[in-house]
């Protein structure tokens, strides 16, 4: 498994956690998807319209499934967070990508581990799969969307609906457990996002 972690790149000090930001990692992310025509991306939430736009512009077929929702449902109703996974009944080898925006912040270790499995699943060979994660003591406290404009800046949006737990993890335990996947590139930005590109074999 190859990784690497760069200096950060593009930042402003409109805040001490939320500053938006310029992501290579989603510009290499969509290099790779935009050599074929027939893309497909699944995007686990939340449902943002910007990037419903962003996406459906540049690959074939964009899904969405809002797992934050779902999970924030399960924790709201009792029920163990293992239930979630029904809402991801895709079969093997349908996305070309698969976007997991900070999700792996709100899962114990038992659910990270199933999510990259199921993940390395549904992706095609050479599939890609980015996942961004806050440091810690850079973290909001309050869930966030990832929200998509032009040039591939990254703006935030509150969603104060949500309500649930995190764990954050250091860059060494991120990597460990995407090393499922056959390369894993690394990016940490000054505002404390980190940006993970996965490649399947």
């Amino acid at each position: 498994m190859a990784t690497s972690t760069e200096p950060a790149h593009s930042y402003s000090n409109n805040g001490p956690a939320l500053a938006d930001y310029t992501s290579i990692m989603l510009q290499m992310y969509f290099e790779t998807l935009e050599q074929s025509s027939m893309a497909q991306v699944l995007d686990v939430g939340p449902v943002c319209e910007e990037n419903i736009t962003f996406f459906a512009q540049r690959v074939k077929r964009y899904h969405v499934c809002d797992m934050f929702l779902r999970l924030n449902r399960n924790k709201r109703e009792g029920l163990p967070p293992k239930k979630v996974w029904k809402h991801l009944d895709y079969a093997p080898h349908s996305f070309d990508g698969i976007n997991l925006w900070d999700f792996i912040d709100h899962l114990n270790d038992d659910e990270i581990g199933r999510l990259v499995n199921l993940c390395h699943t549904f992706l095609k060979p050479k599939g890609m799969m980015i996942v961004t994660s806050f440091e810690e003591q850079s973290a909001p406290s309050q869930i966030h969307s990832f929200v998509m404009q032009d040039s591939y800046r990254l703006t935030f949006r509150l969603q104060n609906h949500l309500d649930l737990p995190c764990y954050y993890r250091s860059n060494r335990i991120l990597t460990n457990i995407l090393s499922e996947f056959a390369s894993v590139k690394s990016f940490i930005y000054r505002n404390g996002v980190r940006e993970f590109l996965c490649k399947r074999d």
